[in-house]
């Protein structure tokens, strides 16, 4: 088993980790969204051309202090584990950086099936806000995970080490200069200056493989949250390359963002053949005084 899911920092992806149980004891393709049993795509593939968002635009979403605590849920499993994204200042760094970091944990009766703790560690460059590492460590059940991603730009090259499998470990291309892990893709969504209808491109790294995805507003949507009701964008994949486990588009997944000033990720579902998996904001701080991320 390439340990499902081992490696997805997604929301979403997270969401399905935690289920991974449920799905292995029901004979399910244990490949369905785990990314790292995707083929490489070709050293030379041409990757779409894309205009990235401003520098000071993408910064907007991100700030030292914050937090945002979700459950996963997936089919009948209310509570299938805990997620938690969080942002802090890097000290001693020579330039300023800012780490975000993801932990993962299965929770309930899917803890007992299938016990997982999973954290990735990611420092943006505060500066140009793209990644300059990605660590990734944990353990799913009697498996242990150790990874880590270093970026150069100026190479232009990505060093990928598995510590657990070094066969996996390699030196890659970058296809862009802009490049996000999962978790960092999703916060910089709440910098976008967002209307139905609009584009907004990202380059996401996993396990040391690279996805161009456009995200694309579909509508303004109100829907129950542990806040209240809230009116939220759609946020939906609508070009992928090449094709993502994760990112799925026609509808396979859904981002909900507030419509206000806060533009707080409310709620990620995946849609799959065997269930919904879904990440729900049950609580979250910012810090203050929290500046407004629309754009005026």
């Amino acid at each position: 088993m390439e340990y499902f899911l081992r490696h997805l920092r997604l929301c979403a992806a997270c969401c399905l980790a935690v289920a991974a149980s449920a799905l292995s004891q029901a004979k399910i393709d244990e490949d369905a969204f785990d990314e790292s049993s995707s083929p490489e795509p070709e050293e030379n593939v041409s990757w779409p051309e894309a205009e990235f968002p401003a520098a000071e635009q993408r910064g907007q979403a991100f700030q030292p202090g914050q937090r945002f605590d979700y459950r996963a849920q997936w089919g009948f499993f209310r509570k299938a584990g805990n997620i938690v994204i969080s942002t802090a200042s890097v000290a001693d760094a020579e330039s300023p950086q800012l780490q975000v970091k993801l932990e993962t944990a299965s929770a309930g009766l899917i803890r007992r099936l299938y016990p997982m703790n999973m954290e990735a560690s990611t420092i943006l460059d505060a500066v140009n806000w793209r990644v300059l590492s990605d660590a990734v460590s944990g353990k799913i059940r009697s498996s242990k995970s150790s990874t880590l991603a270093l970026f150069d730009y100026e190479a232009k090259t990505v060093n990928y080490t598995d510590d657990i499998e070094p066969e996996r470990s390699r030196v890659k291309p970058l296809p862009y200069d802009i490049t996000l892990d999962y978790a960092s893709s999703i916060l910089q969504l709440r910098a976008w200056e967002m209307e139905v209808g609009a584009h907004y491109p990202l380059c996401v790294n996993s396990r040391g493989k690279f996805y161009f995805v456009e995200m694309q507003v579909q509508e303004i949507e109100e829907i129950k949250t542990e806040f209240g009701r809230k009116s939220c964008y759609r946020i939906e994949p609508v070009r992928v390359f090449p094709r993502s486990k994760t990112f799925r588009e026609g509808g396979g997944m859904s981002i909900w963002i507030t419509a206000d000033e806060q533009r707080i990720p409310m709620r990620v579902d995946v849609r799959t053949s065997v269930g919904n998996a879904r990440m729900l904001l049950e609580d979250y701080a910012l810090p203050e005084p929290t500046d407004s991320l629309v754009q005026r």
